[in-house]
């Protein structure tokens, strides 16, 4: 049931210290409570400074200079303390990694509701429901850090859930998601629209939201291009869809057919869980599989940042781990674990003294961020920073690529523009490997499929 106003921003300008142009240009427009809005646009629109705002980390975390009005319930989130903003609005984050403070968790789970006061016996009687309902009671006895990205964004949910806020905010909630995954946050964020929660979505994968949302805020540039209506959104025609730069706007209709990869050169790795893994040469292979299985262990192993008793070759000649981290590029899942230079330009320099600067150039041309090439790599969108990434592979040089969720964050143009990037990669005569819960990327590039399952995913 739609209510009383819940978010209001009026002619909301936000510019950082760190880039020229704002990051939002004039952008008014409201939510009333109980109602669910998708957020979507190009990678870099402003999707999350909006989300910044509504949750008060702009201005005290993020500094940046605003005009314009926001409104949270009446109360503007940058005028208030944050813990006051926080009791009525839960932030589900692009990069959970960066929103936990538990080693485990039941622990994270219980954590907000243990900083408001709340009773001791209510919290953990709502950390065992709300776990159970969120798919997260599994993963109780885990480490926080030994969780996969996708178990990790489910945490997150959970998390922002046993907080009971009457806002959710969640930037890219299926970013690091598989298929079932993403099912089950449907499901999810049907049961608290059900109850009355207001809900404001900024996302890239759209298809999942068919049915759920109220109403779609394009943005473009900083700016709102176009607000639509359900039927109307769900009914633009394929072509416009791509010239939009949107992604799809249905769920995928099959999976990726396997191509043998006997017998051709490239990189084979005796998995101890998994078995004979191939990846061959000139080809890209779509490393698949659900949440937690094990992928992005096994692009350790494949990168040599990972001790295992798994045996790697390439083209027949074994590698050892130390020879694994020279020949063998990995693009991780968390790219600001790799980004340590001044400036965008500066990152595909560094450690590459053989690099020439036309080189560099055309890798950021390539990948559509030439125009950010003075700004520094955290300043950054999530899906900036995957391009970045991918930028620094095109540089390397190197037989072997892994791509660790490559596409995370990224619109409809900027994975075009990876899918051609590991397509182009292929054509040197490189193996690249693509970890991916993207049907829209592994149709556009991968030719060859492994697909990793443990002994309890078998029928």
């Amino acid at each position: 049931m739609v209510g009383a106003k819940a978010i209001a921003l009026d002619k909301a300008t936000v510019r950082y210290p760190t880039g020229g142009e704002p990051a939002l240009r004039d952008v008014s427009f409201e939510v009333s409570e109980g109602e669910c809005v998708l957020l979507t646009g190009g990678s870099g629109c402003g999707k999350s400074t909006v989300i910044r705002l509504l949750n008060g980390l702009i201005p005290h975390v993020y500094e940046a200079e605003v005009s314009g009005g926001v409104a949270v319930f009446g109360s503007d989130p940058g005028h208030q303390p944050l813990h006051e903003t926080g009791r009525a609005v839960s932030t589900v984050f692009q990069n959970p990694r960066t929103q936990f403070f538990c080693t485990d968790p039941p622990s994270e789970l219980a954590f907000g509701s243990e900083n408001a006061g709340a009773d001791p016996e209510g919290i953990r009687a709502r950390v065992a429901r709300v776990a159970d309902r969120m798919g997260v009671s599994r993963l109780a006895g885990r480490s926080m850090f030994a969780l996969s990205g996708g178990e990790r964004q489910r945490v997150a949910l959970a998390s922002a859930v046993c907080d009971q806020p009457r806002i959710y905010l969640l930037d890219e909630p299926t970013s690091n998601l598989d298929d079932s995954a993403v099912e089950e946050l449907r499901a999810s964020l049907t049961r608290l629209r059900d109850t009355g929660a207001t809900l404001v979505i900024a996302e890239h994968r759209l298809h999942y939201l068919r049915g759920l949302v109220d109403r779609v805020v394009r943005m473009d540039g900083g700016r709102i291009a176009e607000t639509y209506r359900p039927k109307d959104f769900w009914g633009i025609p394929e072509q416009t869809r791509r010239e939009l730069g949107l992604r799809s706007l249905h769920p995928p209709e099959a999976e990726l057919s396997h191509q043998a990869a006997d017998n051709q050169p490239g990189l084979v790795c005796d998995h101890p869980r998994f078995g004979e893994l191939r990846f061959p040469r000139a080809t890209v292979t779509a490393l698949i599989g659900r949440n937690g299985v094990g992928k992005t262990h096994t692009a350790r192993i494949l990168s040599g940042l990972e001790k295992s008793s798994a045996h790697v070759a390439l083209d027949g000649v074994p590698l050892t781990r130390r020879e694994r981290t020279r020949r063998v590029f990995l693009a991780m899942q968390d790219v600001n674990r790799q980004l340590f230079g001044p400036s965008v330009r500066e990152e595909l320099a560094l450690g590459r003294p053989g690099v020439s600067s036309s080189a560099v150039d055309d890798a950021l041309r390539r990948l559509g961020i030439g125009h950010l090439a003075d700004r520094h790599p955290l300043s950054l969108s999530g899906g900036q920073q995957q391009r970045l990434a991918v930028a620094s592979a095109l540089v390397e040089g190197r037989e072997v690529y892994v791509f660790d969720e490559p596409s995370s964050g990224l619109d409809y143009r900027a994975m075009r523009s990876v899918s051609e990037v590991l397509t182009n990669l292929a054509g040197t005569g490189a193996a690249v490997v693509l970890i991916t819960h993207d049907h829209e990327l592994a149709d556009e590039c991968a030719k060859n499929l492994v697909s990793l399952s443990a002994p309890e995913d078998s029928p």
